[in-house]
């Protein structure tokens, strides 16, 4: 239980990688930044899923999904998505 409760801690803490370029970046967010963001979230997400809850590849990867289009949505409407012109 420790150790699930260490991994969903440390994913949360890692896995908002759009939402953190948005903030730091602002309206500067070049196109690779947001790309590598957006990966690396959707990886972490996914790993953590399937460590924490014994996930197929298929829940893990769903999971790692919803959570980074929730990351990408914080993250553009944080300004974060200027570089694609929306």
């Amino acid at each position: 239980m420790k150790l699930a409760l260490l991994a969903l801690t440390l994913s949360t803490a890692v896995s908002g990688c759009v939402t953190t370029a948005a903030l730091v970046q602002k309206q500067d967010v070049k196109l690779p930044l947001l790309i590598g963001a957006t990966v690396g979230d959707l990886v972490v997400s996914s790993v953590a899923a399937s460590q924490v809850q014994d996930y197929s590849y298929g829940a893990s990867l769903a999971t790692g999904l919803a959570i980074t289009a929730v990351d990408f949505a914080v993250g553009c409407l944080l300004g974060g998505c200027s570089s694609l012109r929306l």
